[in-house]
């Protein structure tokens, strides 16, 4: 279950990651577009300038024929008038391409913020997916841990089951001696003399396979305990 909400989460972010790429394209493009827009304002600007010197130069020219010719000067002073309302149109159009220039400035600008914005939020949210690759490193770590010791104490169990059989052949074992020497006891000597001894005998071999059986295992399990002990320690120390 841990997994799958970590697995959920990460497709999560991932999510939002795309989705703040996809954002900060078209940011990308609309700046584009503002630099195309301004280009083009810049290249009208350059124009205009083009044509107030060819004003200039042409007001310069009626000025020398005002003064060479006295019967042209009404005819210049209305060429004169018609250049200055030209100029006053190109000076209000500079003022309206600087507006414009300062309105894209300032949707630059927003732009700009939204973008740092958007790169804060993907570096808060790259941080969160690091914690939450930590955690499930961490959790990893504790399941092969705890898979480890399950083992362990699978292992621990197989043999105090092993001790536990060994032990009922010793039990066993000194049943049958028990039996064979009452009988013999309370019967004496005689043709069942046999089975009893066999009751004895048998009972003490399985005594014997039990108690060889059980000393191996009395070392075996002292040492499953020793590193069961020690794993227990380091997990709680941890």
């Amino acid at each position: 279950m841990d997994t799958h909400a970590h697995n959920n989460a990460n497709t999560q972010i991932l999510s939002t990651l795309v989705a703040l790429a996809e954002e900060e394209n078209k940011l990308t493009s609309t700046l584009i577009d503002f630099a195309k827009k301004r280009t083009e304002l810049a290249d009208k600007r350059t124009l205009d300038a083009d044509i107030r010197t060819n004003l200039s130069q042409e007001r310069t020219q009626l000025v020398k024929q005002q003064t060479s010719s006295s019967t042209k000067n009404t005819e210049l002073s209305k060429e004169r008038t018609d250049l200055s309302v030209k100029r006053t149109r190109l000076s209000e159009n500079r003022s309206s391409l600087s507006e414009e220039r300062t309105k894209m400035a300032e949707k630059r600008t927003r732009l700009s913020e939204n973008r740092s914005e958007q790169a804060r939020k993907r570096t808060e949210l790259a941080s969160d997916r690091t914690k939450l690759s930590h955690n499930r490193t961490n959790l990893a770590t504790n399941r092969t841990e705890l898979a480890e010791s399950r083992t362990g104490l699978s292992s621990y169990r197989s043999i105090l089951a092993k001790g536990r059989t060994e032990l009922a052949f010793i039990r066993t074992g000194m049943a049958f001696i028990a039996l064979g020497s009452g009988m013999i006891r309370y019967f004496g000597f005689g043709l069942w003399t046999i089975l009893d001894g066999g009751l004895i005998a048998a009972g003490t071999i399985a005594a014997l396979f039990g108690i060889k059986g059980y000393l191996v295992t009395i070392k075996y399990e002292r040492r499953f305990s020793k590193k069961l002990i020690d794993r227990l320690t380091i997990s709680a120390d941890s």
